[in-house]
């Protein structure tokens, strides 16, 4: 029977499902009969299950998909349609029996293949979704989208080569657009490839020439780089772009004081302030920037007069502190850290600098209590366990203790100097030198700017009967801060001959 034959047959409301069986079955008009998915006899309950499936009848339409799998039981297609109809209903482990049974049945069946990918991609399962795009890529090598997918797949396995070589894979293909350059970029970023990465950023940027977000990425790739005055000129420009993004302007300060241009960063800030007035970050980062060059007073006048706007913000009265601290007014300090705890009792940066100042003014047994409120409040706060774990190794207390809290706070940071020298304070304070020694000369090469890691590792060597490494330690602390008399009252421990100490 002929196409048009059959559709003369049908009225109504029939029509279209009639087309679509014509379709199925016939293929167009006079040609011959197409290879079925199913099994003849299975036909008619598989066309209507994907009529129900359509129509979101989804247990009907598993009804109607079962009924065609009991009489073709070798059907991979009503194993995948059953599968995803499972997955529509929210049933993935159902669903994934399905799906690996279309599998066992033909092992290259595509959508198969798909919906498995699909599945171990959105479970975390990497490596499975990895592989079955792979066996897809495999059977369909022109398929951009899984090209894509893979590419994606393999950023999260953090298999960054073979995601770079399908990216340029996808630019050969499907042609350049901004996003793939840009992807390109960010990955050799990743690598810490920097020319190419400026060089595929810089492709992405001629494609899209207003993205701020590609200039970004320039811009911190410069940074990266070491070359901030170049970063500088790209934010500016995403600045212009996008002037009410305070982000921007904060990344352009970094940028500055970095090209060692402070000047320039006080104008970014001032800008964003005219701007957006009420913008307490930029507030606080200008104040700090007016620190970092020791104008207290302009620091001091600034936050005061955001204090006459918001008079209970902790943020401030911290901020406030930190300029008083810096300035040597230490009893002024602590006011202003006891306001910003009075005003706002659970803000833990408070609570921390509160202590940093009443240790300063030899009250410890405070300050312990202020750190341990400040991990009440944020039990992550890595400087809040290193400073409580290096107050209890000074005085040779809770060694234990004091251990586990800066091996907690270096699992946070594990790079991080300061932390290295309090662990290896506390373990020159449990009789552990080899220990310590490590852990101090690991320090010394991270934080080479901080007289008290050198003087740690001459009192090591010294207990260690290291004559020589003391003195030279020793010798390099008072070289980077020549006003310590406890240092020099070290060296004079020392044999006459072995001592040299500088005026």
């Amino acid at each position: 029977m002929k196409a048009h034959g059959l559709l003369n047959r049908i009225s109504g409301g029939c029509h279209r499902m009639a087309l679509i069986w014509v379709l199925f079955l016939c293929g167009c008009a006079g040609q011959q009969l197409r290879l079925r998915p199913v099994e003849t006899a299975a036909y008619g309950e598989y066309l209507h299950g994907l009529m129900l499936e359509r129509s979101y009848q989804f247990s009907d339409a598993l009804e109607a998909y079962q009924r065609a799998l009991d009489t073709d039981a070798r059907s991979p297609l009503l194993n995948v349609r059953i599968g995803s109809t499972y997955v529509r209903m929210g049933q993935t482990e159902r669903a994934q029996k399905f799906f690996q049974q279309a599998l066992a049945l033909d092992p290259k069946q595509p959508e198969a293949l798909k919906w498995m990918a699909m599945l171990q991609a959105s479970e975390g399962q990497l490596d499975q979704a990895v592989s079955t795009y792979e066996k897809l890529l495999a059977l369909a090598p022109e398929d951009h989208a899984v090209l894509s997918t893979l590419a994606d797949l393999y950023v999260l396995q953090d298999n960054i080569p073979k995601a770079i070589t399908l990216y340029h894979r996808l630019i050969q293909e499907a042609g350049s657009s901004s996003q793939l350059h840009f992807n390109l970029g960010v990955l050799h970023g990743r690598l810490a490839q920097f020319d190419e990465a400026i060089e595929e950023l810089s492709r992405a940027l001629e494609l899209a020439p207003e993205a701020t977000d590609i200039r970004v990425a320039i811009a911190l790739t410069y940074e990266l780089q070491g070359r901030p005055a170049a970063a500088v000129a790209h934010y500016e420009e995403a600045i212009r772009l996008d002037p009410k993004n305070s982000r921007l302007y904060h990344y352009a300060v970094r940028a500055f004081l970095a090209a060692e241009d402070p000047e320039a960063a006080v104008r970014t800030y001032q800008s964003l302030l005219q701007l957006i007035p009420h913008d307490l970050d930029a507030t606080i980062g200008l104040s700090r920037v007016y620190l970092s060059q020791k104008q207290f007073g302009k620091a001091q006048e600034l936050i005061g007069k955001r204090l006459t706007m918001e008079p209970q913000a902790p943020e401030l009265f911290v901020a406030l502190g930190l300029v008083y601290r810096e300035a040597g007014e230490t009893l002024e300090a602590l006011r202003a850290f006891e306001a910003a705890v009075s005003f706002q009792d659970e803000y833990a940066p408070a609570h921390f600098y509160m202590a940093a100042q009443l240790d300063e003014l030899k009250r410890s047994k405070e300050a312990r209590t202020q750190l341990r409120r400040t991990l009440e409040l944020d039990p992550n706060h890595a400087d809040a366990m290193n400073y409580l774990g290096y107050l209890d190794a000074v005085e040779g207390v809770n060694l234990y203790e004091a251990k586990s809290l800066i091996e907690r706070a270096l699992v946070l940071d594990p790079g991080n100097g300061a932390y290295l020298d309090s662990l290896g304070w506390v373990c020159y304070k449990m009789g552990r030198m080899a220990e310590a020694v490590v852990l101090l000369e690991r320090a010394a090469k991270r934080i080479d700017t901080d007289p008290a890691v050198f003087d740690h590792l001459g009192q090591v060597y010294f207990s260690l009967r290291e004559w020589e490494k003391a003195r030279e330690n020793w010798q390099r602390a008072l070289q980077l801060d020549s006003d310590q008399p406890e240092i020099r009252e070290r060296l004079m421990q020392l044999a006459p001959q072995q001592t040299s100490v500088s005026p």
